[in-house]
């Protein structure tokens, strides 16, 4: 009966124009949880519970972006063969979510000062990926580096694995949701960009065990400094605060990258 009902949910809350981009797991997950919380609630208030539960998780990143737009720009630059337009074609897709927007003003120094500490990665695990792998023009990646990208969001898989496949990549994005299936990959390093925070309001002591589970000897984590309004907010010190909490007593080295947009701990496991 239980799994009838959710079946029920999750196929009410796919079929809306907000969500049906959305994993499915994803949904399932957040209805089992608005479930366990109301166990007497029917069809009818978990999709209510349910949807309100995934504006939690993305409602924040604006509406969807032009994802035809943008490759069909991006395609052109990488035609012409010229770094400068390549570039300013993919601040302009990067500029389309409110995540990689934040980054652009840091994107010169970003990966550098990453990969200082964990090397020139051969293989990269990017969960949560949004936008990301667009910034690869800025990531010195070797030749035949495999770039696997995970995310909920459907028609943004479908955006990166073009765009990887435009830049010379394999197109290895996927539509997962880490919660309810942690990656088995193995890479050199995994990128967990703002994604931290999104998995503490789904499920807490999600960020650890998800670091704890990964088959890669570095975790790059960070957090926004700044809320989407722009405004500080005491966030770098409380976040540090969460994440030094993360890391008591466990068996890392976590080196710290403080950028004007963004903090990082780079997780050495």
């Amino acid at each position: 009966m239980t799994e009838l009902l959710l079946d029920q949910v999750v196929s009410a809350v796919a079929s809306s124009k907000r969500y049906g981009a959305i994993c499915a797991d994803t949904i399932r997950r957040i209805a089992a949880r608005e479930l366990a919380a109301e166990p007497h609630a029917g069809v009818k208030a978990l999709v209510k519970a349910s949807r309100r539960g995934l504006h939690q998780i993305c409602g924040a990143f604006e509406r969807a972006p032009e994802y035809e737009g943008a490759y069909q720009q991006l395609e052109t630059a990488y035609g012409s063969g010229s770094s400068a337009e390549i570039e300013a074609a993919c601040r302009r897709a990067l500029a389309l979510h409110s995540s990689t927007r934040e980054r652009l003003s840091i994107l010169d120094q970003f990966y550098t000062r990453i990969f200082q500490i964990t090397g020139r990665p051969g293989s990269i695990l990017d969960l949560g990926c949004g936008l990301n792998p667009v910034a690869l023009p800025w990531m010195g990646l070797a030749p035949g580096c495999r770039y696997v990208a995970l995310d909920i969001d459907a028609s943004g898989i479908d955006f990166v694995n073009r765009y990887l496949q435009l830049a010379g990549f394999e197109p290895l994005a996927r539509w997962q949701d880490v919660l309810a299936h942690p990656p088995t990959d193995t890479a050199d390093v995994a990128l967990l960009l703002k994604t931290s925070s999104t998995l503490e309001r789904q499920e807490k002591g999600a960020t650890v065990r998800l670091v704890e589970a990964l088959r890669t000897p570095y975790a790059v984590v960070s957090f926004a400094v700044k809320s989407l309004g722009g405004r500080e907010k005491g966030m770098p010190a409380h976040y540090r605060r969460q994440f030094q909490a993360m890391a008591a007593g466990r068996p890392w080295r976590v080196e710290e990258l403080a950028f004007e947009a963004e903090l990082i701990f780079v997780v050495s496991k």
